[in-house]
C-alpha cells in the first residue's frame, strides 16, 4: 500500500526529507495552500531529483460553496490561474449536467498542463445522505469523469473523486445502493479518490465510530473486488485497516486539518489556537502520544517505542522532545509505512486477522501504562476500530473465524 504526503500549509521542506528518506511514495497537493504560479517549480524541483513518486492533484471543487461567505480560507484557490476550473457554484447549478460536464473537463484541463502522475476529477461532498440532491450530482460528477477525461486523448489514469460525510455511512442499505451504482458504470474511471469528512479536523470519534469505520472498509472492499485503484485521502491511523480490505494508497500530513478531512477546514475560523505538543505514534498503541508521555514510558512499557530509524529524532537526552517540529511527521509517515507493511498480506482474511491482533496488542500494552495519559493519547478508539473490522466482515459476509 502506498503512502502518500496530504500537501498543506507550512510544508518547508517536509516533502523533501519524507521523499529523500523513503517515507513517501507521493504527494497530493492542495490547491488551497500552493499558488499555481509556485506549482510548476515545485514539480519540477522534484521530478530534477528523479525521484520514482506519484504526484497528484485535489481540485478541492468540494469547496466551492463555501466561497460566497465573505471570510471563508480558501487560500489560493481564489487566485485567477485556479479560476479556469474553481468557481463559485450553487446548487441549482450543478444540478445540470452541462455544468457538471464543463467543471469537470476544465479541472482536467489545467491539470493536463503539469506533470501529474494521474488526474483526480472534482466533485461536491455528500453531506448527510446518499438519497439527496448532492448525491445525485456526485453520482453524475462520477459518471461523468471517465467520458471528460477521454477527450484528453491523455493516458494518465483518472480518478473519480467521491466525498461523503460521515453521516451518510450510519445508512448501511443506502451505502450498498449507492456502490452498487457507481461500480457498474459504462464507462467507469480508474479509481476513486475517497475523502470521509468529519464535523471537524478535531472531532476524532466522528471517524472513529464502528459504523463508519465498517462503511468506509466496506467502500474499499467494493470498489477493489470491482477493478478499482483507491485511495484514501486523509485517512492518517486508519490508513493500514483500509489498505487489509484493497485499498491501494492513502494520505496523511502534518497538521490535523491534514489528518482528517473536513470542509471545516475552509470554512470562516472560529478564533485562533495554541501550536500543538508534539507526539509521537506509536505503532504498538496505535495512537499518537505525546513527547512527555513517551519520555516516561518508554522504560517502563518499552514496547511503546517502535524500534525505526525516526525513533532517533526523540532522544532520551533530550526529554524525548523532537529536534524540530518537520522530525514529528517524518515519524508519523515511517510508522505508518511499517504498519501498513506490517498489517496487510496477501490473504484478505489474514489481514483482518493481523488487523484484530494489532488491537487486541494494543489494548493489552494500554493495561500496562499506569500514569494518567493526555485524553487525545488514550485507547477509546480501539473498540470502535475491533466493533468496525467485525461489523464490516459481518456485512461483507467474511468469516473471521480460524480456518
Amino acid at each position: 500500500m502506498k503512502l502518500y504526503a496530504q500537501h498543506g500549509f507550512s510544508n518547508g521542506n517536509k516533502l523533501d526529507r519524507g521523499l529523500d528518506n523513503n517515507l513517501l511514495d507521493g504527494v497530493i497537493f492542495s490547491p488551497r495552500d500552493i499558488s499555481a504560479d509556485k506549482l510548476p517549480k515545485t514539480l519540477k524541483q522534484m521530478q530534477n531529483k528523479r525521484r520514482k513518486c506519484d504526484l497528484l492533484f485535489d481540485p478541492q471543487l468540494y469547496a466551492c460553496f463555501l466561497a460566497r461567505m465573505t471570510e471563508a480560507r480558501l487560500g489560493n484557490l481564489l487566485d485567477d490561474a485556479y479560476k479556469d476550473y474553481f468557481q463559485v457554484y450553487r446548487r441549482s447549478m450543478l444540478e445540470r449536467e452541462k455544468e457538471v460536464k464543463s467543471a469537470i473537463h476544465s479541472s482536467l484541463e489545467f491539470q493536463q498542463n503539469f506533470p501529474f502522475t494521474a488526474f483526480i476529477a472534482p466533485n461536491i461532498l455528500i453531506p448527510t445522505s446518499f438519497n439527496s440532491i448532492e448525491a445525485v450530482i456526485s453520482k453524475n460528477f462520477i459518471r461523468m469523469t471517465a467520458t471528460e477525461h477521454s477527450k484528453l486523448k491523455d493516458k494518465r489514469p483518472i480518478y473519480a473523486t467521491l466525498a461523503i460525510s460521515r453521516e451518510t455511512l450510519l445508512d448501511k442499505q443506502e451505502l450498498v445502493e449507492f456502490l452498487n451504482e457507481i461500480t457498474v458504470l459504462d464507462f467507469p474511471p480508474d479509481g476513486f479518490y475517497v475523502l470521509v469528512s468529519a464535523r471537524n479536523t478535531d472531532a476524532k470519534s466522528d471517524i472513529f465510530n464502528s459504523d463508519v469505520i465498517a462503511g468506509m472498509m466496506l467502500i474499499n472492499y467494493s470498489l477493489h473486488i470491482n477493478g478499482f485503484k483507491v485511495i484514501n485521502g486523509y485517512s492518517d491511523i486508519l490508513m493500514p485497516f483500509l489498505g487489509a480490505v484493497g485499498a491501494d494508497a492513502g494520505g496523511t500530513g502534518w497538521w490535523s486539518n491534514l489528518r482528517t478531512f473536513s470542509l471545516d477546514r475552509f470554512a470562516p475560523s472560529q478564533g485562533g489556537g495554541q501550536q500543538p505538543i508534539a507526539r509521537y505514534l506509536s505503532m504498538a498503541l496505535l495512537n499518537r502520544i505525546t513527547f512527555f508521555e513517551l519520555n516516561q514510558l518508554r522504560s517502563i512499557v518499552p514496547k511503546i517505542v517502535n524500534n525505526l530509524p525516526s525513533d532517533a529524532h526523540y532522544s532520551q537526552k533530550n526529554g524525548s522532545e523532537p529536534e524540530d517540529r518537520t522530525v514529528e511527521i517524518l515519524q508519523s509517515w515511517d510508522a505508518l509505512k511499517a504498519l501498513n507493511t506490517k498489517i496487510s498480506s496477501n490473504s484478505l482474511h489474514q489481514s483482518l486477522k493481523n488487523c484484530l491482533t494489532a488491537i487486541e496488542t494494543a489494548n493489552k500494552i494500554y493495561d500496562q501504562i499506569t500514569i494518567k495519559l493526555d485524553k487525545k493519547s488514550q485507547g477509546e478508539h480501539l473498540e470502535a476500530l475491533g466493533d468496525g473490522i467485525r461489523t464490516f466482515a459481518k456485512r461483507a459476509e467474511i468469516n473471521l473465524s480460524d480456518k
